[in-house]
């Protein structure tokens, strides 16, 4: 077995585990960078939307091909068809090309100096005195032990690393997502994302139509607990509602899994840490990951470095990167994660009610979980009775 040493080892070449090489390579580390896939980017699980801040923020710009169509208004649909458009002069968001973002981000990691090494598959972490000291995997049909300071998990949902270092296996709620890239449309305004909400549509999640051109849309869902099918059947049946997607010729199929319960408990261990969807660092009402990964990534790749140079790279020390991401990620994770059980309370006449009364600013706050119990106390006092009362409960 093949021994490389190194300070960092981060698996998962996603948006959050290279945000994680590029951050500690910069800051002077020997990282090595284990992607499972042949090219970082590909294949593509995402609806692919991203603000322009999230961008700017991944060290990028919004140019092709990293973006397909830029997003000024968003739609958000009641389980009547009754739709509220949200717009923001604080807001841009784009339909990403993943295969081309997400390389991107990695190309920016090598060249901080990160050691990419692609088509390496991890197979668990090993422990040297009872602490995680790297990781195993196969590389070329080549067994490979990489020795680290640091191990940065940013290998997903299903994570490797966090499970066979004994970390919580599975998430208290999860969204299970199907997904169709759909072409030959003929979409009037590319420039908007729709949202569908209702048990209709998507049993507690919602649908999404993400333009990528006047011709082109990833479409699909995300159901939760609630659900009593198949994903993949809530989705052809959206798609049999909507006579735009009639004579539609599907590109892509795809899906996957999104941990909505918040932030896992415990995301740091002595030599270790968590990132990204690995870490449950979604933010619970929308699903969205790519931003709050990316910066989970920097502050724990600088963290990771920060550890090391002290020769401290206790869980206590690198719990210090879970505390910078609280400050501002993680309060936002659990204001939108406290949304989303109030939410599950509301029948669709309750959602159709709700629509009525509800503006434009007010769904953004609550989607994206901020000033979230000021704004419900605002929603609250114009709502009717019922929806008041089941709204209350959040502002206890």
């Amino acid at each position: 077995m093949r021994l490389i040493e190194c300070d960092v080892a981060v698996v998962g070449g996603g948006p959050a585990g290279s945000s994680a090489a590029r951050a500690a390579a910069a800051a002077g580390a020997h990282v090595v960078l284990l992607e499972e896939h042949p090219v970082i980017g590909s294949p593509v699980f995402c609806a692919e939307g991203l603000s322009l801040n999230g961008i700017k923020d991944a060290g990028l710009e919004p140019v092709a091909p990293l973006v397909a169509q830029k997003i000024t208004k968003a739609r958000v649909f009641a389980p009547n068809r009754n739709y509220i458009d949200l717009t923001s002069d604080n807001w841009v968001g784009y339909t990403l090309n993943r295969q081309f973002f997400d390389k991107a981000i990695g190309d920016l990691a090598v060249k901080a100096g990160a050691e990419l090494m692609t088509d390496t598959k991890v197979s668990g972490v090993f422990r040297e005195n009872g602490k995680v000291a790297g990781v195993v995997a196969e590389c070329g049909g080549e067994q490979v032990k990489v020795k680290a300071k640091v191990t940065i998990g940013a290998d997903g949902y299903w994570s490797i690393v966090r499970r066979s270092a004994g970390m919580e296996r599975w998430y208290p709620d999860v969204v299970t997502c199907a997904q169709y890239q759909l072409g030959g449309l003929h979409l009037d305004d590319p420039s908007t994302n729709e949202f569908y909400v209702g048990t209709c549509y998507a049993p507690g999640g919602y649908a999404w139509v993400f333009p990528k051109n006047e011709e082109t849309a990833n479409v699909g869902l995300g159901v939760r607990n609630i659900h009593n099918e198949p994903a993949i059947n809530y989705l052809r049946k959206f798609l049999d509602s909507d006579p735009r997607f009639e004579d539609a010729k599907v590109l892509r199929r795809n899906g996957g899994v999104t941990p909505v319960s918040g932030m896992l408990d415990k995301i740091v261990d002595d030599n270790l840490m968590l990132v990204g969807d690995a870490a449950g660092q979604l933010v619970p009402m929308t699903g969205a990951g790519i931003h709050s990964g990316i910066e989970a990534g920097k502050m724990a790749g600088r963290e990771a470095v920060d550890a090391i140079v002290s020769e401290d790279t206790s869980a206590k020390r690198l719990n210090l990167y879970r505390v910078k991401f609280e400050k501002y990620w993680g309060k936002r994770i659990r204001d939108s994660r406290k949304i989303v059980e109030m939410l599950d309370k509301f029948s669709d006449d309750d959602l159709n009610t709700l629509s009525t009364v509800i503006t434009n600013d007010e769904i953004l706050s609550l989607a994206n979980g901020q000033n979230t119990k000021r704004t419900v106390a605002k929603i609250c006092a114009r709502s009717p009775g019922k929806i008041m009362k089941l709204m209350a409960a959040y502002l206890k």
